[in-house]
């Protein structure tokens, strides 16, 4: 018999790590340039006279959004070095699911700073919602990660202790 024969469904399940890795690594990519429409946005819409960059509400809003962007790239960052290590099969896991829901948020929150405009089609902005929502879904969606693949290894790993 062939080594590895017979094998394949799990090489294949083997792979979904680094996939999933990817997948958190583009919603990072989403999130910042979510960001950098937003602020590009801000600054140049004018109402009653001042950009509304001026506005309190958008200053934070992208702050929020400079945040989650960083932490969820920080966080793809420590995986993707437990992952060269050979480790992290469970924290790829963990960084899909947060930084996938993370850019969902971050690309409406960015939206918001569009006000209308947002939902137009033809603003880049409308684009990136629709892709961060789909990137929750790539590579396992949220529910089974969090169900079949953390929990699982969460509770086994408790029964080791």
């Amino acid at each position: 018999m062939e080594e590895g024969l017979g094998k394949g469904f799990y090489y294949q399940m083997a792979g979904f790590e680094n996939g999933r890795l990817q997948t958190a690594a583009r919603a990072v990519g989403v999130m910042q340039a979510a960001y950098e429409l937003g602020l590009d946005y801000a600054e140049n819409r004018k109402v009653f006279g001042e950009s509304i960059i001026d506005y309190q509400l958008i200053r934070a809003k992208l702050g929020r959004i400079a945040v989650l962007t960083q932490a969820g790239r920080q966080f793809s960052y420590a995986v993707a070095t437990l992952m060269a290590k050979g480790q992290g099969q469970m924290e790829a896991s963990m960084v899909k699911a947060y930084v996938c829901r993370a850019a969902e948020w971050v690309t409406r929150e960015s939206m918001q700073i569009h006000g209308g405009m947002g939902y137009a089609e033809e603003y880049e902005i409308s684009r990136l919602f629709v892709d961060a929502r789909v990137l929750s879904i790539f590579e396992g969606a949220d529910e089974t990660l969090c169900l079949k693949v953390i929990a699982r290894q969460l509770i086994a790993d408790s029964k080791q202790d």
